[in-house]
């Protein structure tokens, strides 16, 4: 445990000298995020875990461990204590197809259409936020009438916790069933290279319920250990302004338009299917350039990962 504290702690001063953080702050007893490492000792015993220190604990093993654990974490949340296994394992390396405009998709991301592809197919945003907001403000309402420091507000402020974490499980599933999806059916995945945070300051919720960042992680991921190609192209490539048709840019198209007729050809587009047609177009220049080995999976060569990380399990009783 304190091997994997010192890491954390190296970790974080690295980030701050770069400037990508602020400065490392001591872990709260009581912050919103408890856990804890164990890099060796762990062993598994059918729906039994050996933690040192701790020694047997009985866990609900949702999948078979395969392969050598490497570490373990246990980790606090609202609905119980979870314990997530890191393990080893060799995996063929499949072989690589040639990327062609058949097996390849551009992909736009919108908080409309979640997920818009090229070859026309649309996905809507779930929006599990919204959806559950009204009983969250309920529930919010009722923990600040609570007395400060009352068994009621204790229980009424986990109610809260619980229900958050109830969202967030189900907007992940939805993404990772979507990604599933993209990195099954193409050997090529292309999208653009978004400025998360900077587009979350403007519209605020929308981006944080719709889930891009999360997203483009697993299709990141998820491409590498399939050995597949995921290519995230240029910021600023004005992939909706563009027609698809003739290659003009609409420079005065506005931000709610949808629908857009382009002023040279004629042509009507669907704003992000559009959007969608160009990045593909884009990532397979790209890729005809022989720039896709250098910019996908994270910068690195894609093939498949040796460590995988088989979900969490949770634990019925400390």
């Amino acid at each position: 445990m304190l091997q994997d504290a010192v890491l954390d702690l190296d970790d974080a001063f690295e980030r701050f000298f770069k400037k990508q953080t602020r400065y490392p702050q001591f872990k709260k007893k009581h912050g919103k995020r408890q856990s804890f490492t164990y890099p060796q000792g762990v062993k598994v015993d059918g729906a039994k875990a050996w933690l040192p220190k701790i020694g047997w604990v009985r866990f609900r093993k949702s999948r078979e461990i395969e392969g050598v654990i490497k570490r373990a974490t246990i980790s606090r949340r609202a609905s119980g204590w979870t314990i997530s296994f890191n393990c080893e394992a060799e995996i063929d390396a499949p072989e690589p197809s040639p990327i062609l405009a058949e097996n390849s998709v551009g992909i736009d991301l919108g908080s409309i259409d979640l997920v818009t592809t090229s070859h026309g197919e649309k996905t809507r945003n779930s929006r599990h936020y919204r959806q559950w907001e009204r009983k969250l403000k309920r529930e919010q309402r009722r923990h600040a009438r609570k007395q400060k420091g009352s068994s009621n507000r204790r229980k009424q402020k986990q109610r809260v916790a619980r229900l958050h974490e109830r969202i967030a499980n189900r907007r992940k599933d939805s993404l990772h069933k979507i990604s599933r999806k993209l990195v099954d059916d193409n050997q090529a995945i292309f999208c653009e290279d978004l400025n998360v945070l900077g587009i979350a300051k403007g519209l605020g919720k929308s981006v944080g319920d719709a889930g891009w960042g999360e997203l483009l992680r697993q299709l990141k991921y998820k491409a590498e250990w399939a050995g597949k190609t995921f290519l995230q192209i240029g910021r600023y490539f004005p992939s909706s302004k563009r027609c698809s048709e003739c290659g003009c840019k609409h420079g005065e198209l506005e931000r709610s338009a949808r629908r857009w007729i382009c002023p040279t050809c004629g042509v009507e587009h669907d704003r992000d299917i559009n959007a969608a047609v160009n990045i593909h177009r884009e990532g397979l220049q790209y890729v005809a350039a022989g720039h896709a080995e250098t910019q996908n999976a994270c910068g690195e060569p894609v093939r498949p990962a040796k460590r995988a990380r088989l979900g969490e399990a949770r634990i019925s009783r400390l």
